[in-house]
């Protein structure tokens, strides 16, 4: 998800705790992927403020920061930052948008297979495949679940990433990357399956930036 150490990352944007003992590691993994891909598919759309807080591998907080989101499958993404990291990212599903009003700059870039593999992606696009990017465990405690996801794949953007739902809702994520690094998103006034306007999608370039092609 575009993770930078300046800044923070999209996330979108952005997310998952004791299986049934009787199963074997095998059978445990493949119901912790059917149970997760279920969960996802309820959710068409979410909107949500949220809370990120990034943590480096000593769990020294590195920076906090607040903003708003909202997902819609297929592959549509929105994510804006406030003050002091101001950062706005926008997915159609084809074309990704990066405004950095810091450095009035706004970077375009085509989707391609790498962008498909962050947890905006993940969240909002095709959840189905889950089982076969993803190793994927999970805990149950009551309403309470967790589900710790770790790439199959070695060139990955994150080393694991932990989806928390309570009451079969969403309610934050976690992502660990190659260094320890740790970013932490809290959900708040969530918001499932609204009718989102499709022009949230779309972002429309200020003047008097600088617009770089990727």
């Amino acid at each position: 998800m575009l993770l930078r150490l300046s800044k923070p990352f999209i996330g979108l944007l952005v997310m998952l705790c004791v299986f049934l003992v009787m199963l074997s590691p095998a059978q445990a993994d493949q119901a912790s992927v059917e149970r997760l891909t279920r969960l996802l598919n309820q959710m068409s759309s979410l909107d949500a403020n949220f809370q990120q807080r990034i943590l480096d591998a000593r769990g020294s907080r590195l920076q906090e920061v607040s903003g708003h989101l909202s997902l819609q499958r297929p592959g549509r993404f929105y994510w804006k930052t406030e003050n002091p990291f101001p950062q706005t990212v926008v997915s159609d599903g084809k074309t990704l948008w990066l405004y950095d009003p810091d450095l009035e700059q706004v970077t375009i870039q085509q989707m391609d297979a790498s962008a498909s593999k962050t947890p905006a992606m993940l969240l909002s696009g095709d959840v189905d495949s889950i089982g076969q990017r993803f190793n994927v465990n999970s805990i149950r405690s009551g309403e309470l679940e967790e589900f710790v996801l770790n790439p199959k794949e070695e060139e990955s953007l994150f080393e694991e990433l932990r989806l928390n739902f309570a009451d079969q809702e969403l309610r934050g994520l976690l992502l660990v990357d190659s260094l320890g690094q740790r970013t932490a998103i809290e959900l708040f006034d969530r918001k499932l399956n609204t009718t989102l306007d499709a022009d949230l999608f779309t972002f429309q370039v200020p003047e008097d930036v600088d617009v770089i092609q990727q």
